[in-house]
């Protein structure tokens, strides 16, 4: 997790240029954004970028790429959307790595690109993943970089409301259980409480995203015993049976009441 957070701070100074076409989505945005949070989020042991495809066109990806590699800390992955930095961390033990996703709409328009991508690097079309540019929260990180030089750097970040959205499409493409751990933390610790993140769902309500992120959540977290407070418990790995059945029946609440408020 420290090695992923130095990777974050290291990727807003040499992207900073880059600034208006990134958000960051995944793990990284409740511990982000709720820090004051009373229960302390787990942070994330990767970075998820999110690239505005229309404002990246005539080259800009390109440009993004070649500023990343030139740096010669950042490396291409197998996967043409990923690339990865080792970190080291100073601590006597081989260096970490971390991965760097970075992901699109699939309904972004990117006819302004020609060709749409550099040959080894085309990111990855997430469902949800317009939902991250709605509304965007400005915010500032401070910390190390990969080679341990402090730093302060800023980052748009998806909000709590629109991070639900992707992490119910997660929820319902993968088979991670930190997905339903994102999203019944949210719920639990986002400071407006339950109810303006619902309001913010209600106003969208006809949405075609939010639609499916509703369905998604239903499906999932039918009852205590579905898959969504499963992977919570999963996630958690108590050995205590009951604490098991507490952990699945808080999920289900959380989420239940979640969308009784949006109704």
């Amino acid at each position: 997790i420290e090695a992923a957070r130095r990777v974050l701070v290291d990727l807003g100074q040499v992207l900073g240029s880059f600034e208006d076409c990134l958000v960051v989505v995944g793990g990284w945005v409740p511990d982000l954004l709720m820090e004051k949070a009373e229960e302390a989020h787990v942070g994330s042991i990767d970075v998820d970028l999110a690239l505005d495809a229309e404002k990246l066109a005539d080259g800009r990806y390109a440009e993004l790429l070649k500023t990343l590699l030139n740096t010669r800390r950042y490396k291409q992955a197998e996967e043409p959307f990923k690339l990865y930095a080792d970190v080291d961390l100073e601590d006597g033990l081989l260096p970490v790595r971390v991965d760097v996703d970075f992901l699109k709409s699939p309904d972004a328009k990117t006819k302004k690109n020609k060709p749409t991508f550099t040959n080894n690097f085309r990111p990855l079309d997430a469902n949800g993943c317009s939902a991250a540019f709605e509304n965007p929260e400005l915010v500032v990180i401070t910390g190390k970089m990969i080679k341990g030089k402090t730093n302060q750097v800023q980052f748009l970040v998806a909000s709590i409301a629109d991070f639900l959205i992707m992490k119910s499409y997660a929820l319902a493409n993968r088979d991670k259980p930190k997905d339903a751990y994102d999203i019944c933390f949210c719920l639990d610790n986002y400071p407006g409480g339950r109810n303006k993140l619902a309001a913010n769902w209600k106003k969208r309500a006809g949405k075609k995203d939010v639609i499916k992120a509703i369905a998604i959540l239903k499906e999932k977290f039918a009852s205590v015993d579905s898959y969504g407070p499963g992977q919570v418990v999963e996630f958690y790995n108590s050995a205590n049976a009951e604490e098991q059945k507490r952990q699945a029946r808080r999920a289900f609440e959380l989420v239940q009441e979640f969308l009784k408020r949006v109704r």
